[in-house]
């Protein structure tokens, strides 16, 4: 197994030379096609994605998604006033009704826990960009499954990692018997019947949500104005056939994986840094308020809206009017990209970065290394929205910079995460604060809201942080 994190190497394997490899082959990533297989997320042109892509692919051109821009906003204001309050809108909705996972208050802090926050609110959000309103019938189940899941599949690592070390200590070092079972020593590794089981249990309760929305979808397809539908009703030129539901099925759980999770790391970085930097907050809220459609209350904004003066700004003039709000989302997920390593397989031997490499071996790739690689960013840890500037992108090596993957199979939902995240952060900024949230036992004025919390990474499935981060989202005058 190597890892690859030089642009040049990333270049050869993901760009001049795909065909020498094929999707990566070890237990994590099987563990996740349990849950994508069939889906474009994990076909390969071997497989039928060529196929696939005409079926599904216009749906994630930047000419019908940037449109849905306005719908984007709406629904961001509307799932964020569910989160005012000290009790992070605990008064509107019962917290014993849905799993812990799933609950947004924060029960020891004045304010919401923020990774359940944000699963809810890009949900929501893919719904606008893809699935429709009533993915919301389906919400908890959702965002439950797919929370077991990451914990599921991170028991494995840990099994994986302890099993690597087991079969390599007794070598140098003379352990405890007792200790060398524990740690175990078989590289085929399996989770007990009981953990297994749960995954299964998951899997099959995102099965059940994506069976649900596609039933509705058979009913009346021409009903709802949204991907589905279109997926259903649409015929391949070269064939002439359409997606069956089981196929369609798995592009939603497809979908509510790379699309939703994903998402919903990249927004929950992108809160715990602006809650951090409030100048960040202003300057996207300055940025976001000389746009139409988040201007504040005045003469000129309710004159447009009541049509005395040509409303011009539709979802393109929107975001494009945000290259600041945009930057910052480029940083976040520099910094914290959601996907923070994935990989290839050799499919014959093959030379990268003068390694030769044996068919069979393993190659990954980690946008979290190449990205805080100092040869192409300066101090590299530090949060600086300016590295997205146009001319400092024009000379950077293009695979220096790859959240989404490069390449033919590179990232399908590129331009919905990053319009949803843009409009989404823009709405935020423009009518709430966000700060850490006061815990109950610190008294206020030794509480600093803006002093972010440490936190450690945890990679499984996607990069989001080890622990609840609790914050407060408060509307501005």
């Amino acid at each position: 197994m190597y890892l690859v994190s030089h642009p040049d190497d990333l270049r050869y394997v993901l760009q001049s030379h795909p065909s020498e490899f094929r999707a990566l082959d070890v237990p994590g990533s099987r563990d996740f096609m349990r849950v994508v297989r069939n889906s474009v997320v994990n076909l390969h042109e071997e497989d039928g994605w060529t196929r696939r892509i005409r079926l599904i692919g216009p749906e994630f051109n930047e000419q019908l998604v940037v449109p849905k821009t306005p719908e984007m906003v709406e629904t961001t204001l509307a799932t964020l006033a569910e989160f005012e309050g000290d009790d992070g809108g605990a008064t509107r909705a019962d917290p014993g009704a849905v799993p812990e996972s799933v609950q947004v208050r924060a029960p020891d802090h004045d304010g919401v826990r923020l990774l359940p926050a944000m699963q809810r609110l890009t949900l929501r959000l893919l719904g606008v960009s893809l699935f429709g309103p009533d993915i919301r019938a389906q919400e908890t189940e959702i965002i439950e499954s797919v929370d077991g899941l990451r914990d599921l599949f991170k028991q494995r690592q840990t099994r994986l990692v302890a099993s690597y070390v087991g079969r390599r200590l007794p070598d140098e070092l003379h352990l405890p018997t007792f200790l060398q079972e524990g740690l175990g020593a078989d590289p085929t590794i399996e989770l007990g019947s009981r953990q297994d089981a749960r995954i299964e249990a998951y899997v099959d309760q995102l099965v059940g949500a994506a069976d649900a929305i596609i039933e509705r979808r058979l009913r009346t397809p021409r009903a709802y104005d949204d991907a589905l539908g279109t997926w259903l009703c649409r015929r391949d030129p070269v064939d002439g056939e359409s997606l069956d539901p089981a196929t369609l099925r798995q592009e939603v759980l497809g979908l509510l994986i790379a699309g939703h999770a994903t998402v919903t790391a990249g927004m929950t970085w992108a809160c715990y840094l602006l809650a951090a930097r409030p100048e960040v907050q202003e300057r996207i809220r300055a940025e976001a308020r000389e746009t139409e459609l988040l201007a504040p209350h005045g003469e000129a904004a309710c004159a447009v809206a009541l049509g005395e003066e040509p409303a011009t700004e539709d979802g393109e003039s929107f975001i494009d009017a945000l290259p600041y709000t945009r930057r910052v989302w480029q940083e976040t997920i520099r910094l914290y990209p959601p996907l923070p390593v994935f990989g290839r397989t050799a499919d014959t031997d093959t030379t990268v970065g003068g390694e030769t490499l044996a068919e069979g071996t393993h190659v990954l790739i980690s946008p979290y290394v190449t990205h805080r690689d100092p040869e192409f960013w300066d101090d590299p840890g530090t949060f600086d929205p300016s590295r997205f500037e146009p001319e400092a992108v024009a000379g950077r090596h293009e695979l220096a910079y790859l959240p989404f993957s490069k390449g033919r199979h590179a990232c399908l939902g590129e331009t919905i995460a990053t319009t949803e995240a843009v409009a989404a952060l823009a709405a935020l900024c423009s009518t709430y604060r966000v700060e850490f949230a006061r815990p109950h036992d610190v008294a206020p004025d030794e509480f600093d809201p803006h002093e972010a919390p440490h936190v450690e990474l945890d990679s499984a499935i996607n990069l989001q942080p080890d622990r609840d981060l609790c914050v407060r989202f408060t509307p501005l005058e």
